[in-house]
């Protein structure tokens, strides 16, 4: 009896061990101890949006101005009936103008990441995740043709490789790649893609035909773009507190992993400015955002930081901005453009718009 005593205690002292070493590990992953500082590139504005909040911000270079994924999200949570959309903002000298980007917003509009493609005729496609359409999860089409000023749905593509959908890139006017930001099929999978950030999240290719499913170990994707030539894909992992860069091949499809890029906090939406280097939001501090949903009074940080390449490696991460909450909270994308950065939260009805240095 006493041989089995012992034997139980170290059992249970074993268990008692494994359990607490999990509990702060995930409160480690999750920068449960992290303090956000106070860094800005300059002055910031916040631009208020009113109807919901702008999840992700998609540029347009060439044209100076900026498509917000917007929706009430908060709406959605208190259980209300919600129709989001997509706003532009352009600048006349300094001052926002925002307005209506696309001609017809379908009835069943639950935006989420987006991505603009420039053709070589002028025209543009911009791919939108759409979380309420009759099918399910699918991805919203738009094209404006040079001289037109908003946008045409021309297209909804579904299928079950969608599996939970964040975010987006396009690859060519037909063809973009998905990213999932989880893969779990029951509550067992669930926990352990939160508790031990166990990668189940698919990667989803669509080649102008058919979807298809490259890879499916990703630590929950919340974003996803490509480098300027289009053979570089980056794929941020929340739960990995990391970035992976795969190889592209000419058809746009997979290859090979280049790199991993790893990071302090949980990317969110990446942008890739003109002359290639990163802007990445992270979050930094995952339980403070999931109280933020259940409670708007309370602030989650956000961060974003600009990675550069030094040629077949990357410089280490540089803090642009920073807040605890305050400024904007649960930050999930920046985006350069001109010489202002602007900010979109997941759960905020606005956007910040900071100045940047020469």
């Amino acid at each position: 009896m006493k041989v089995f005593l012992k034997r139980l205690a170290l059992v249970v002292a074993i268990i008692f061990v494994v359990a607490a070493g999990s509990i702060v590990s995930f409160l480690v992953r999750g920068g449960a101890f992290n303090e956000a500082s106070s860094v800005a590139p300059g002055k910031c504005v916040p631009l208020p949006l009113g109807i919901g909040s702008a999840e992700d911000v998609e540029p347009d270079y060439e044209a100076g101005e900026v498509f917000l994924s917007v929706l009430d999200r908060r709406g959605i949570v208190e259980g209300r009936p919600v129709r989001g959309t997509v706003l532009r903002v352009s600048w006349a000298g300094q001052q926002p103008i925002i307005g209506p980007a696309l001609e017809y917003v379908p009835e069943k509009f639950r935006p989420h990441g987006m991505s603009l493609v420039v053709n070589p005729d002028g025209s543009r496609t911009l791919f939108v995740i759409n979380h309420a359409s009759p099918l399910g999860e699918a991805i919203e089409v738009f094209e404006r043709q040079p001289g037109q000023d908003l946008f045409a749905h021309v297209a909804s593509l579904s299928d079950e490789a969608l599996v939970e959908p964040n975010d987006i890139v396009g690859i060519g006017p037909r063809q973009f790649y998905v990213a999932n930001d989880s893969g779990a099929s029951n509550n067992l999978e669930q926990a352990a893609e939160m508790l031990y950030a166990v990668g189940l999240s698919p990667l989803t290719w669509f080649d102008g035909q058919a979807f298809s499913i490259p890879v499916d170990d990703l630590k929950s994707s919340g974003g996803i773009n490509v480098n300027l030539s289009k053979r570089q894909l980056y794929v941020s992992e929340t739960m990995g507190k990391s970035i992976r860069v795969y190889k592209l091949d000419e058809a746009g499809k997979v290859s090979g992993l280049h790199s991993m890029i790893a990071l302090d906090a949980a990317p969110d939406n990446i942008s890739v400015s003109p002359d290639g280097t990163l802007w990445v939001a992270n979050h930094l501090n995952t339980l403070a955002l999931v109280r933020h949903f259940a409670d708007p009074g309370s602030i989650a940080p956000t961060q974003v930081q600009t990675i550069k390449a030094l040629g077949d490696r990357w410089d280490e991460a540089r803090t642009i901005f920073e807040s605890a909450g305050d400024a904007i909270s649960a930050g999930s994308v920046a985006v350069p453009i001109g010489n202002k950065l602007v900010i979109g939260s997941i759960t905020e009805p606005k956007v910040l718009v900071c100045d940047l240095p020469d």
